[in-house]
């Protein structure tokens, strides 16, 4: 990862000193720093290296420097200088101490009367640019700080634009934040002050509710939800008639809400509560120099600035709570114990808020037409992670499928290769894996189970094994398949074997009896069977011969001969083998006459 060097310590043109990072973001790094001509605390912003030697690139940043520096209101955090040092091409703007409102709402839901009095301020504070010509494109409330005398700044101009520019064509991009965005600029419409007064109203929403109108887990949901869906009624708290003046600001077309901040201000003032409970968020507008009168800010037609600095929106978190004297940057002798860079720590605990071209996009916007980006690698990932690289980089994937080895869903080709430069939005066409080609099922009936799992390894399939009884049939015989040969299937898909299991004696039926006799007919699946007998003679027999004791005979059913028996002289406890092959058969007990207890078990051999 390419790495800015540390430019601590440095004096940019022999003039600001660089005392310590603020943020860093994609075109370059902040620094709190020093003005020694005019000895002032100045926030400075040194481009990157890699961006200073794309001299296009660079012209258009020095253009989009001038056209911030028209903006000159007392409400706006100012642009002092640029310049080209050694280090590398940089701008000079206004350290700011205080917090972002976007801290404050992080811990509180702002009175009624002073969100409506810091909305007031900020809608003040756009329409003095908006009179310049000049629109900001990212109002949100991490751009807003409360300074320490209650009053507010409006910073980050890095994505503002000329209202009355006549081209696109030089734009990086148009961009804002999608939480605050408006209609116009998710369907990557111009920008025009009502963008502005639509954003300001989200903010003033936002101050009155406690949350934003419309929340949502991606950037594209909460476009549509702008585009579509009417803001959920503010609080019962909020009168009505600053409730409307939130309404006609989140207007869904530009035609009908106010038509530039100074409009949204005044009818703000006009809804102001008269009840003393107001707050005054320093709203006399502080003296200008002599470049607010400029004829010619309003005019021009430079180019959009690109998207709004990652640093500069960083600094935010940064901002110091202190009074206004905390902000004060000459030498001092530090206290005993404590080192230059922890007193340089607190110094830089204050706000810097630079205004100056960035880098961050939101992905569903159209970009202009001379902005490049470089194709990023997106051969190996899964959708999600193209889309998402794809998003950073602000180009635009076309999926198409084809079978490869790789998992399906991965990314296997792509065009353009990456690393080459292309237009914004551009289309990169992504090919995914639909998994590994299919293949023909093997035929494995008949065969022994061990035979058909390797023929079906072999094919890139895998397989199941379920034994069951198959009389007549080789143990581990295949007996079927599914799919059956000689189906095309997936590789990796599964075959279902059935297969022949090992012959066993398995129990039909059993009965016992004293004396009397019984008939049971059953059913011979196998190739031979059994009966297990045991009787416990009861009566007198002094000779074994002379015993009446039970005796059995089995039949064939179908053709009523005999096909063997027994009796008490086999012994009292015996098993009888029938090696009769498959069919239906009768097996006949008679109990005697000798008063013997007996009980019998059938069991088939498959």
């Amino acid at each position: 990862m390419l790495r800015a060097p540390d430019l601590v310590g440095c004096a940019l043109d022999d003039r600001y000193e660089l005392l310590a990072p603020i943020g860093e973001g994609a075109f370059g790094w902040v620094y709190e720093g020093r003005d020694r001509r005019l000895a002032r605390a100045v926030a400075v912003k040194v481009i990157k290296p890699w961006w200073a030697d794309d001299g296009e690139w660079v012209q258009r940043f020095e253009r989009e420097a001038q056209m911030l520096a028209r903006v000159n209101d007392p409400g706006i955090v100012q642009i002092y200088d640029f310049g080209h040092a050694d280090q590398g091409p940089y701008y000079v703007a206004e350290l700011v101490p205080g917090e972002s409102l976007a801290e404050r709402l992080a811990r509180e839901t702002l009175p009624v009367a002073e969100a409506r009095s810091i909305g007031e301020e900020l809608a003040r504070a756009l329409g003095s640019a908006h009179a310049r010509g000049v629109v900001h494109c990212d109002v949100k409330p991490a751009n807003v700080l409360i300074t320490p005398d209650a009053g507010i700044k409006v910073g980050d101009f890095g994505v503002a634009r000329l209202a009355e520019a006549s081209s696109q064509a030089l734009a990086a991009t148009v961009a804002g934040t999608p939480r605050y965005m408006s209609p116009e600029q998710a369907r990557g419409e111009p920008s025009t002050p009502a963008t502005d007064v639509y954003s300001a109203g989200v903010v003033l929403y936002e101050m009155l509710a406690g949350q934003p109108p419309f929340n949502a887990r991606s950037a594209v949901e909460l476009a549509l939800r702008h585009l579509q869906e009417t803001p959920p009624d503010l609080p019962a708290r909020v009168p009505g008639a600053l409730s409307a003046v939130v309404r006609k600001a989140l207007a869904k077309q530009p035609a009908g809400r106010f038509g530039d901040g100074a409009a949204m201000a005044a009818a703000l003032r006009a809804c102001e509560q008269h009840d003393g409970s107001a707050v005054s968020v320093a709203s006399a507008r502080r003296p200008t120099d002599s470049r607010e009168s400029d004829s010619s800010a309003a005019g021009g037609t430079e180019a959009t600035a690109p998207t709004v600095d990652a640093a500069a929106a960083a600094t935010v978190a940064k901002v110091s709570r202190r009074p206004p004297t905390a902000t004060r940057l000459h030498p001092r002798t530090p206290r005993p114990g404590t080192s230059r860079a922890h007193a340089r720590r607190r110094v830089a605990a204050v706000l810097g808020m630079l205004v100056l071209a960035s880098t961050s996009l939101a992905v569903f916007l159209l970009a202009g037409a001379g902005a490049k980006t470089t194709v990023p690698e997106l051969r190996g990932l899964p959708v999600g992670g193209v889309d998402a690289r794809a998003k950073r980089t602000h180009v635009h994937p076309q999926y198409s499928r084809r079978y490869a080895e790789a998992a399906r869903g991965i990314a296997v080709s792509q065009a353009p290769n990456p690393g080459r430069r292309v237009s914004y939005g551009s289309t990169v066409r992504v090919i995914l894996s639909a998994g590994p080609p299919p293949v023909k099922v093997p035929a494995v009936v008949g065969l022994s189970a061990t035979s058909a799992e390797h023929m079906l390894s072999g094919a890139g399939l895998r397989h199941t094994v379920a034994f069951v009884p198959a009389p007549g049939s080789r143990p581990n015989l295949v007996l079927r398949q599914a799919p059956a040969a000689p189906a095309i299937v997936p590789r990796g898909a599964s075959v279902a074997l059935t297969v022949a299991e090992t012959p066993r004696w398995r129990a039909l039926t059993s009965f016992s009896g004293v004396d009397g006799g019984k008939s049971v007919p059953v059913g011979i699946r196998g190739d031979r069977w059994r009966v297990s007998y045991h009787m416990s003679y009861q009566g007198v027999c002094l000779l074994l011969f002379t015993c009446l004791g039970p005796s059995a005979q089995a039949r064939d059913l179908k053709t009523g001969k005999s096909v063997g028996g027994f009796d008490l002289s086999e012994g009292d406890s015996e098993t009888h083998v029938f090696d009769t092959g498959p069919g239906l058969y009768r097996v006949e007990i008679d109990g005697g006459t000798d008063s013997a207890e007996w009980s019998m078990t059938i069991e088939d051999y498959y």
